[in-house]
């Protein structure tokens, strides 16, 4: 395989001065016969145009010796191999081969008369050496052709030496000295003065200036390579050390990856992405499973985060509670996938837990308080189209075992009450002490009032057993119940409670120790 520019341009230019050297010889060649065989002939009739008037003279008088001595000293020469003189239709001079019998057509001169030139006394006529014409012709024009050749290829010679000097050689010595160059190691190119201002110079320059560009990117990749992977060391430690658990998960479930604290507060220790195969990990972790996969679905189509507290499933205590946040990790990878972020939160939810209590239950009876009664009525209130029974209640007697056996008695009978409360209604139903005796039970989502008198009936029915105050003292406490229904009886919370105490306080009006419904307070309270 030829590679080098030097051998391509000189078998370039040796091919192109082969073709010019051929086609024009071919034309050199054919001209150059064409012309010597015209001066064969020009030459041939310049000796018939020499002996034309001692021809003309022995035609004229008839001589034969001297017309033999004309043909005679024509066939001397080299170029004629025949003559012949003729007086009108007599020969009366031939040497060489005839002329008349000959395929070859002749070369003739008229004879004029010496005295006048209007008069034709005769004709010499000449057969030309053709065969030594044309050698002749060819040995002319081949010296010219050879001559023509030589020229030629001298020329293409010397074009390829000032091709190599000026272009090959320093082309190929620039080739050398970047292939020796490394990017990035400072070196550059230098061009000779001579070539400093030309093609070769601009493109030393070109190369200079490429060589300057890729340093400077090689550079600024290495300082962006060294950034990356501090910046790369520095995320992998914060995701190796967090104290919060860090997951990647497809939208299906699947576990992609996950940092240590991940598998310790999900208690999966023991198990790696890799082991986890084709597991949902979203259902094995959460009891809220549902929940988390809306959380993820909904992160996927608004790209915003997502976050909510959610329940985990746990082996070593009943409830495990985490904050998760979801957000979309990127559009780039072919399956949609979200990066978790879980929080233990599980002492924050007792403490909630807790304080929450302490501010909506009863310390003493552990039911409700006024607080939370209120709130959640107010709750009820706004819920259209759902309707709840209201009791009021408040005790008798209450006020006569607390002055007679102190506050510790009174303590017992309200917890007494309260758990007997507690037992008679459901547990959607809402039980809550509003302070002192009095009591409130909200029956949720009925307005069924015979189910109501018939929780009230069992209430006062239980209120007649005894309560053991005091080891071996037992009394006996009463109640008053009164009933109102939303909406009948009231269109908000306060309306409804309003009617309810004018309904109970129409019991104590009545005797005490039983119960009314508000708008049938005409009627006397059933009694047990």
């Amino acid at each position: 395989m030829i590679k080098s520019l030097h051998i391509k341009l000189s078998l370039s230019v040796a091919a192109a001065a082969l073709f010019v050297v051929i086609l024009s010889s071919y034309f050199f060649y054919k001209r150059s016969y064409e012309n010597s065989f015209a001066d064969s002939e020009r030459s041939v009739r310049q000796l018939l145009e020499t002996v034309s008037n001692t021809a003309a003279i022995a035609a004229y008088v008839g001589n034969r010796e001297l017309a033999q001595e004309v043909v005679a000293g024509l066939s001397i020469n080299d170029i004629v191999v025949g003559a012949q003189i003729r007086a009108g239709d007599d020969i009366i001079g031939q040497q060489g081969k005839p002329v008349n019998g000959s395929q070859q057509t002749p070369i003739s001169l008229n004879l004029k008369a010496p005295f006048d030139e209007q008069e034709v006394v005769g004709v010499v006529a000449v057969l030309p050496n053709l065969p030594l014409i044309a050698l002749r012709a060819r040995d002319s024009a081949t010296a010219t052709t050879i001559g023509l050749a030589a020229q030629a290829a001298v020329v293409a010679l010397l074009v390829l030496i000032m091709v190599y000097w000026m272009m090959t050689r320093p082309l190929a010595s620039l080739s050398g000295r970047l292939h020796r160059i490394t990017p990035g190691d400072g070196n550059r190119l230098d061009v000779a003065g001579l070539h400093r201002s030309d093609e070769i110079g601009l493109l030393v320059g070109d190369i200079n200036s490429l060589l300057n560009t890729v340093e400077k990117m090689l550079e600024e990749e290495r300082q962006l390579r060294h950034r990356v992977e501090l910046l790369e060391h520095r995320f992998r430690g914060i995701f190796e050390d967090s104290s919060a658990g860090i997951f990647l998960v497809h939208d299906h479930g699947l576990l992609v990856t996950a940092n240590p604290a991940f598998f310790r507060i999900t208690e999966l220790t023991d198990q790696t992405p890799a082991s986890l195969g084709t597991t949902d990990i979203i259902k094995r972790i959460f009891i809220d499973a549902t929940k988390a996969e809306e959380l993820i679905q909904q992160a996927l189509h608004t790209q915003h985060p997502c976050s909510a507290d959610l329940r985990i499933k746990s082996h070593q205590q009943d409830i495990r509670w985490v904050h998760c946040i979801f957000s979309p990790a990127g559009s780039e990878q072919q399956t949609p996938t979200v990066e978790g972020v879980i929080y233990d939160i599980t002492q924050r939810k007792i403490s909630e837990e807790h304080t929450r209590e302490l501010a909506e239950k009863d310390s003493l009876t552990g039911l409700f308080n006024r607080q939370a009664a209120d709130s959640f009525l107010a709750n009820l209130s706004g819920i259209a189209g759902k309707g709840w029974i209201m009791m009021m209640i408040d005790l008798d007697g209450f006020k006569y075992v607390n002055d007679t056996y102190g506050h510790e008695a009174g303590d017992e009978v309200l917890k007494t009450v309260a758990s007997r409360l507690r037992s008679l209604v459901r547990d959607s139903d809402i039980v809550a002490r509003l302070g002192g005796d009095e009591f409130l039970i909200v029956l949720n989502q009925t307005k069924n009032l015979a189910m109501a008198r018939t929780i009230a009936q069992k209430i006062v029915t239980a209120q007649q057993d005894a309560i053991e105050i005091q080891p071996g003292v037992y009394e006996t406490v009463g109640i008053s119940i009164g009933i109102a229904l939303y909406p009948d009886h009231g269109d908000n919370e306060i309306s409804v409670r309003r009617h309810a105490d004018q309904a109970m306080y129409a019991v104590k009006r009545r005797g005490k120790n039983g119960y009314a419904v508000y708008d049938e307070e005409s009627v006397p309270p059933e009694k047990t």
